[in-house]
């Protein structure tokens, strides 16, 4: 694909920043049947990001960070909520609870009696159509060897790692650092075998009516812990879609369990009724302002390991070759710090500390 054209995580104008979580809140597969990426693995690398997007957006001269706050809202016995609202105060994250009233009255959110919202003032969302474009520069800028449109048959171990692209040309190289999403399994297939599955997921935007513009795009970026699944949107806004987006990160446990994973070069990327159904009937119950006709939707693709949790280690057997994956929709947000981290691994043969916390072996179970 060309340069700054996201298909996998993030097919759309802007990612969800949570400052300094100690995990993102997911709903997939065994854990109750939810899992939530834990662990203070997530901390350092989430405040490093956020700092790196800062001094980037600088350097460009434009916002690539845009702190609007996040609201998230839920039943109050929802493990999955509490676990959020305590990743907040043991990372000493700046936030406010409210009862379902309150929320009501301070957002176009039809919060449930019963149900209450954190709201975290440091949230907000990246521009990732500036972001990639920014990274780009910066890579150029250092004498990178920028090249799109072509496709990786093969990563080939041996004496010396080498690339072999899809026309023939072979590209021998000292150290490679595969990051290649949905497409990780099918390229590195010995990386972690059978523990690698790829989900389809749908973001769609709404034209809300025209008195609700206002108020929805004054809104905080915004997260659901409820029946529906775990559904998350953000303000109205005209970045790359003009338009009120919202998606569902985690479908209900009855849904997700059914789900069968996809193969990237032949997944059905056309949008039917019945991807748009669940989130109008989300926005029917809980945020009727932003309800009106689907403008725009989009597939993007989920690369899950079993837990979750990212997946970053050299390939077994060979510390020349460097994997990220598994990011299982929400690794964008943290695209500086871990090349960071993966450019120190390369240079020195070994993870560094903050790494170790997604070895592959963790996935080993």
């Amino acid at each position: 694909m060309g340069a700054g054209r996201p298909r996998g995580r993030g097919h759309g104008a802007r990612a969800l920043l949570a400052r300094a979580r100690a995990r993102q809140p997911l709903r997939l597969h065994p854990h109750h049947p939810r899992v939530v990426p834990r662990g203070a693995g997530y901390v350092p690398l989430v405040r490093r990001a956020d700092a790196l997007w800062q001094a980037l957006g600088e350097k460009a001269g434009e916002a690539l960070l845009v702190r609007t706050g996040m609201v998230e809202f839920g039943p109050e016995d929802d493990p999955d909520y509490q676990d959020a609202i305590a990743a907040c105060v043991s990372a000493e994250v700046e936030h406010e609870l409210m009862g379902a009233a309150a929320a009501r009255e301070r957002f176009p959110i039809a919060v449930p009696d019963g149900w209450t919202a954190c709201f975290t003032p440091s949230g907000g969302y990246l521009r990732v159509g500036p972001c990639l474009e920014a990274l780009k520069r910066e890579a150029m800028s250092l004498g990178t060897d920028w090249r799109t449109g072509v496709r990786v048959r093969e990563v080939a171990l041996g004496e010396r790692p080498r690339v072999l692209l899809e026309e023939g040309t072979l590209l021998p190289a000292d150290h490679v650092v595969v990051t290649a999403g949905a497409y990780l399994p099918g390229l590195l297939p010995g990386f972690m075998p059978g523990k690698l599955k790829v989900l389809r997921r749908v973001l769609a935007w709404t034209r809300p009516e025209p008195r609700e513009l206002e108020r929805l795009a004054a809104m905080p970026v915004w997260a659901s812990f409820g029946p529906g699944g775990f559904v998350y949107g953000f303000p109205y806004g005209h970045e790359g879609v003009t338009g009120f987006k919202v998606a569902c990160h985690v479908p209900p446990p009855e849904v997700g369990a059914a789900e069968a994973p996809v193969d990237p070069e032949r997944v059905d990327r056309a949008i039917h009724p019945a991807d748009l159904a669940p989130l109008d009937a989300f926005l029917a119950e809980y945020l009727p302002a932003g309800r009106g006709e689907f403008v725009h939707a989009a597939v993007c693709l989920y690369t899950c390991t079993p837990s979750t949790d990212f997946v970053i280690d050299h390939v077994p057997g060979d510390r020349r070759v460097w994997v990220a994956g598994g990011f299982s929709g929400h690794g964008f947000k943290f695209a500086p710090a871990i090349g960071e981290l993966v450019a120190d691994a390369v240079i020195t043969g070994s993870a560094p500390e903050a790494l170790r916390a997604f070895a592959r072996a963790r996935h080993a179970g």
